[in-house]
């Protein structure tokens, strides 16, 4: 008699908000326990159990089912079960994908219990006939949801996850805003504020003095869940952190004279959620939808003062450092002003000045500025290629030996607290796993209320997600720096290439540095020093040039001295 095999099962289930109205019968915890009890008949043991509630079947971007091929790739699972063909998927294309093609690659037998299929057997001709249909319900559920959105729209409703700063939802009247007395006052001060000639600067200016906390603060203060990962055991002051960007976006909203705009954004398919941005053209106005907070008058004349300088962006001429010069403490790109002007002839000068691109959009709450001289940058990095560039051209075994002795100590040094890094956090990560699953289980059980498991399983969830994107990057500069310990001879055969350069352009930079990090100047002994990080390809950091840490850059602006 043949021995039957033992699968390792994955229970998977997924609910979208769409299915909720079904009622019961697709409930994510009935489908756990009809899937268990049939897995438990035939014999197979549970690998795990994998959920996305709430989520449609259009899309494959879920969570709960990328874990579930995570971890078929590392081998933990043979076998995946569901209720039928919809759970898996509403897109029959990449539907009919997994089911023909990836799960039999893998080694994976797909059984859809209601819809009868079984990938080990070969009577499956009605799959995909039965994915078109799941996929031409999400289609018509679609047309159906956008039909009821334009009726609504021409009641003027707000359809928000969040009522707009200044204002909150009517709990009387579904989809009608109401002016909140509280974060209203914050609006018009802005309002003021600008009225009175006050540019975006000098608004964030007086809201941080003021301590007017940031709309995203504001939902925090009113609900601790919301926003808890930017704001708890952070410094005082970021609540007060306004974006110069924030500021403009209010003050051309006009959601505060009364009116709604629609379709400025539309998603790119019923299948992919992304947002799309639409023309002026395709906006739909709704007017006198809601109470207004500023007065039409005060709205007319901000704009005719501010509007023609259109939303802030970056209006600085480019540079050959663009896109290569990065803050070192926030890592934001570095911001480079216009060419400044002589205070007695008024005309422009030939000097630029980087800032850190963090302290121009929030002031100093959240970065110092960071400030170097573009000509002086250009000078220090120029005689950096041109010192090394020579020694790889003159003398080539001296600074291979030389590199490798004293970046070999620097990246063995990085790659120690890389690792260590890398294990806290996937220990973290293997923590959270552990307890939203005890916390799903608990919900089931009813050891817990859905109030306080949502609650927690949303804390956790976001944990999680963030954990997930540092051990990325983590596993992405520990590669880096293994490949960096095998690149020496590749970076010595580039910068030999510029032996007797005189001038640096862009195609220079790009070709030879991954980043240059500024850091906030220091002043010892009446000098201003600044420490300049050059990070080139293949080796990253090397030994400073001139065997210094710190630079001493010059510039008349700053009383720089070497």
């Amino acid at each position: 008699m043949k021995q039957q095999k033992l699968y390792n099962a994955a229970i998977y289930m997924r609910l979208s908000k769409d299915d909720e109205q079904a009622g019961g019968s697709l409930s994510i915890s009935t489908q756990k326990e009809m899937l268990t009890e049939y897995a438990g008949k035939n014999g197979w043991r549970i690998a795990g159990y994998y959920a996305d509630d709430g989520i449609s079947g259009t899309t494959f971007e879920r969570e709960g089912f990328k874990e579930m091929i995570a971890d078929i790739e590392e081998g933990k699972i043979d076998m995946v079960i569901t209720k039928d063909l919809s759970r898996l998927g509403r897109d029959y294309l990449k539907t009919g994908f997994y089911t023909e093609c990836w799960f039999p690659e893998n080694g994976v037998r797909y059984i859809a219990v209601n819809d009868g299929i079984d990938t080990i057997t070969s009577d499956n001709d009605i799959a995909p006939f039965k994915n078109i249909l799941n996929e031409m319900y999400a289609k018509d559920i679609s047309k159906k949801i956008k039909s009821a959105y334009k009726v609504k729209i021409k009641r003027g409703d707000y359809h928000g996850a969040f009522a707009p700063f200044g204002y909150a939802k009517d709990p009387e009247h579904k989809g009608k805003l109401i002016i909140d007395p509280e974060s209203s006052k914050i609006v018009k001060l802005i309002f003021s504020l600008a009225e009175k000639g006050y540019g975006a600067m000098r608004i964030r200016t007086e809201l941080a003095r003021l301590k007017r906390p940031t709309p995203s603060a504001y939902l925090h203060q009113k609900d601790p869940k919301y926003y808890s990962k930017l704001y708890d055991g952070e410094s005082p002051a970021i609540p007060y952190a306004w974006s110069l960007n924030m500021i403009c976006r209010i003050l051309a909203n006009e959601l505060y004279i009364g009116n709604i705009i629609h379709y400025k954004e539309i998603a790119v398919s019923y299948k992919d959620k992304r947002r799309q941005i639409q023309p002026r053209d395709k906006w739909l106005r709704t007017e006198n939808t809601h109470e207004a907070i500023i007065e039409r008058e005060t709205w007319d004349l901000i704009r005719e003062r501010y509007g023609h300088k259109g939303s802030f962006v970056r209006t600085n001429p480019p540079s050959i450092f663009e896109r290569v010069v990065w803050c070192a403490d926030c890592n934001r790109a570095m911001w480079l002003s216009d060419y400044t002007k002589d205070r007695r002839t008024g005309k422009k000068t030939d000097k630029r000045y980087f800032s850190c691109g963090t302290n121009r959009n929030y002031g100093k709450l959240k970065c110092s500025m960071h400030c170097t001289s573009y000509n002086d940058l250009y000078r220090y990095v120029l005689a950096n290629i041109m010192h090394y560039a020579k020694l790889a051209a003159d003398e080539p075994k001296r600074l291979l030996e030389m590199i490798n002795n004293g970046a070999g100590i620097m990246r063995a040094n990085e790659e120690d607290n890389l690792q260590s890094e890398k294990k806290e956090t996937e220990i973290r990560l293997a923590d959270v796993k552990m307890l939203l699953k005890q916390i799903y289980e608990d919900s089931i059980l009813g050891k817990l209320t859905s109030g306080n498991a949502d609650e927690m399983m949303a804390d956790y969830q976001k944990e999680m997600e963030g954990l997930s994107e540092k051990l990325t990057g983590l596993n992405r500069d520990i590669v880096k720096i293994d490949g960096q310990s095998s690149g020496c001879s590749k970076w010595i055969k580039l910068i030999s290439g510029y032996a007797g350069i005189s001038e640096l352009d862009t195609e220079t930079i790009s070709s030879l540095f991954e980043k240059i990090l500024i850091h906030q100047a220091e002043k010892k002994n009446g000098h201003r020093y600044q420490k300049i990080e050059l990070h080139y390809r293949h080796v990253g950091k090397v030994p400073p040039h001139d065997g210094k840490e710190e630079s001493a850059l010059i510039g008349s602006r700053h009383n720089y001295k070497t």
